[in-house]
């Protein structure tokens, strides 16, 4: 059975990931998220699972949670397989605020901390239990909107936090620290989630197969690449 934690697990992507392994029935999943009894639906979820979904209270901004999450993983698990660096905002109002004239340097920071900076704490936190995993997989959640050769003007904040995960996956790739486990950084496409909006072209559904399939195929040969959710290839 994988054992896998997903941060930022409820909503969008993240829930969707996590439903979509209890539904294989091969996984024990950790769903990280913020406010626990604030996710319904992870907490639907957990009653239908029980034995494969376990919630994890995470904030990725907060050391105290980081630490206390892992501890749990480690004690109810011992190890971790796959790592799914998802938990990430865009808050509404960001958009805005995110465009020459309007920025804000704190708007900025908090974006691309949250966004990049956690993603690599987690994963630094997470190192031993992925040591003693079987094919251990970093995956993060990044953006299109995260590529150099693909940006345009707009969207500071969140295009520059999407560049500083893909770089973070990079550098992990090939970190001798890291020897062995292999990280990849994967576009989850344009879909319709609270982040994604209504116009987004992609179900939940069709991109979390997709990330599905992708992340069960991963090997080292692998690592330090973009993937679009399909399992194509992205510039950087």
């Amino acid at each position: 059975m994988q054992r896998i934690l997903i941060t930022g697990a409820n909503r969008g992507i993240g829930f969707e990931l996590a439903r979509q392994y209890v539904a294989a029935g091969d996984a024990l999943v950790f769903a990280g998220c913020r406010t626990p009894e604030r996710a319904e639906a992870l907490q639907d979820l957990a009653g239908q699972a029980a034995d494969r979904l376990v919630i994890l209270q995470l904030d990725v901004n907060d050391a105290q949670s980081i630490a206390a999450a892992t501890e749990r993983i480690a004690a109810s698990a011992g190890a971790l397989d796959i790592l799914v660096n998802n938990a990430g905002i865009n808050p509404r109002g960001a958009h805005q605020s995110s465009h020459m004239g309007s920025l804000s340097a704190d708007d900025v920071s908090e974006i691309i901390t949250t966004n990049a900076v956690a993603a690599l704490i987690v994963t630094q936190a997470c190192r031993s239990l992925l040591n003693a995993g079987d094919n251990p997989r970093v995956v993060m959640i990044s953006s299109g909107m995260g590529s150099m050769q693909r940006t345009r003007g707009d969207s500071y904040a969140y295009r520059m936090s999407k560049a500083a995960m893909n770089m973070a996956a990079r550098v992990l790739a090939f970190d001798a620290a890291m020897a062995g486990i292999t990280t990849v950084t994967v576009n989850p496409g344009w879909v319709r989630t609270d982040m994604g909006g209504a116009d987004a072209v992609l179900e939940p559904e069709e991109s979390g197969s997709g990330l599905l399939a992708l992340i069960g195929g991963l090997t080292e040969a692998d690592k330090g690449k973009f993937y679009q959710y399909d399992g194509s290839e992205l510039p950087w």
